[in-house]
C-alpha cells in the first residue's frame, strides 16, 4: 500500500476562488429552491457549485481533506522531508514534524489496531551547562541526548526535539500493553538521561525528567499534551523522576534514578 506524505499549507488563490464560487452557487440554489423559484435552476446551481468545489478538492488531486485538520497537500512518496519539519542541530523531527507525523500516520496506525506511547523529556539545569561549558559543548550534549531519545521509538516511531532542551519520543504499541510499555520506556529514558555525556573535552553530567502517556494514534496531539503534563509532575519531584499517566486508569510511577 502506498504511503502518502502530507504538508500543511494555506489554500491558494485558485482554491479560494473554487471554494467561494462553489459555496456561493450552492447557497443561491438552496435559497431559490426555498423561495419556490425555478426548481431546475436551483438544482443546476447546486450541482455546478458542488462540482466546482469537488473538482478542486478531489478530482484535481492537489489536496486532501481530513476532518478536523487544515487542508494538506499530498506529496509524492519519494519527496524529501520538508526542512521546516527537521531540527537542524540534531536531525530529529521538530515540533512541526511531530504534529505532521501524527496527522499522516494516525489513521493508518489506528486501522492496523495500534496504539501509541508518547514520552516527553526535559533536561535539568541545561542552561547552566551552556553558561559554564559554552555553546559548542551544550550542542554536543543535545546531539547525544537526541540519540538516546531516538532509541525509545522502535522501528516505526518518531523522535523529536520540540524546544531547546525538550524532547519527545513516540512508539507504537499493542493497546492492551500500552500502560506497561509506557512505564518501561519512561523508566528506560529517565535512566539514560542520568548517564554522563563523554566528550573529547571531558565528561558532562546531565540529568532530566520524563513524562509518559498512551492512547489512540488518532489523538496524537492530545496524548503528547498528557505526556507533557506528566513531565511537569515529574520535574516537581526532582531530577531523575518519571511519571506515567494513563487516561483510562490514572496512575503514576515516580522513580528516581541516581
Amino acid at each position: 500500500m502506498n504511503k502518502q506524505k502530507f504538508q500543511v499549507r494555506p489554500l491558494p488563490p485558485a482554491g479560494i476562488l473554487a471554494v467561494t464560487l462553489g459555496t456561493g452557487a450552492s447557497i443561491a440554489g438552496s435559497l431559490a429552491f426555498l423561495a419556490g423559484g425555478l426548481v431546475l435552476a436551483a438544482v443546476c446551481a447546486f450541482l455546478i457549485g458542488s462540482g466546482a468545489l469537488l473538482y478542486y478538492l478531489f478530482i484535481e488531486g492537489r489536496s486532501s481533506v481530513i476532518p478536523g485538520t487544515p487542508l494538506v497537500e499530498v506529496l509524492p512518496d519519494d519527496a524529501p522531508i520538508p526542512a521546516d519539519r527537521i531540527d537542524a542541530l540534531t536531525g530529529l523531527a521538530n515540533e512541526n514534524g511531530l504534529y505532521a507525523w501524527f496527522s499522516e500516520k494516525g489513521a493508518r496506525l489506528a486501522a492496523d489496531g495500534k496504539g501509541i506511547v508518547v514520552l516527553s523529556a526535559d533536561l535539568a539545569d541545561f542552561e547552566q551547562v551552556e553558561r559554564s561549558r559554552g555553546k559548542e559543548i551544550a550542542e554536543a550534549v543535545l546531539k547525544e541526548v537526541a540519540k538516546r531519545v531516538a532509541s525509545c521509538t522502535g522501528s516505526d516511531g518518531i523522535a523529536a526535539r520540540t524546544s531547546g532542551d525538550e524532547f519527545a519520543a513516540v512508539a507504537t504499541v499493542v493497546p492492551a500493553h500500552s500502560s506497561e510499555v509506557a512505564a518501561e520506556q519512561a523508566g528506560k529514558l529517565a535512566e539514560m538521561l542520568q548517564r554522563p555525556v563523554e566528550l573529547p573535552t571531558g565528561v558532562v553530567w546531565i540529568g532530566g525528567s520524563v513524562g509518559a502517556a498512551s492512547g489512540s494514534p488518532l489523538e496524537g496531539a492530545a496524548v503528547l499534551e498528557r505526556a507533557r503534563e506528566a513531565l511537569k509532575k515529574a520535574k516537581r519531584l526532582g531530577r531523575g523522576h518519571y511519571v506515567v499517566d494513563n487516561s483510562q486508569k490514572p496512575w503514576q510511577i515516580n522513580l528516581r534514578w541516581e
